[in-house]
């Protein structure tokens, strides 16, 4: 990333999160994104069946300055869920800690 004619490397991490959905043997899936001491954005995958096996992934997509994470369980559609990233030296958040962007991976 380059910021005013300066390289700046930017660490990002992203904490899995599991939520047990009260009365239910499945959980709710969400990724939270931390980068230099900053929150970015959570996002919710879906949910998953305790002992389902689920693939999980996360990249940055630089054209359009955003985070993409999937997820997806043998014989499902994946589930694909945006966080938009501004520069560090934004003054604020372009969007709510709480947005979501989710969209079925079939429907692009």
């Amino acid at each position: 990333m380059n910021l005013n004619g300066t390289s700046h490397r930017l660490e990002v991490q992203a904490f899995l999160i599991l939520e047990r959905v009260p009365g239910s043997k499945e959980f709710r899936v969400s990724v939270l994104l931390h980068a230099d001491g900053q929150f970015i954005g959570k996002t919710s995958l879906g949910t998953a069946a305790e002992g389902q096996e689920i693939l999980l992934s996360l990249r940055w997509d630089k054209p359009k300055q955003r985070f993409v994470a999937t997820s997806q369980a043998a014989g499902n559609e994946p589930v694909l869920s945006f966080i938009p990233f501004s520069s560090p030296d934004a003054c604020r958040l372009p969007f709510s800690p709480d947005s979501r962007w989710r969209v079925a991976a079939s429907r692009n």
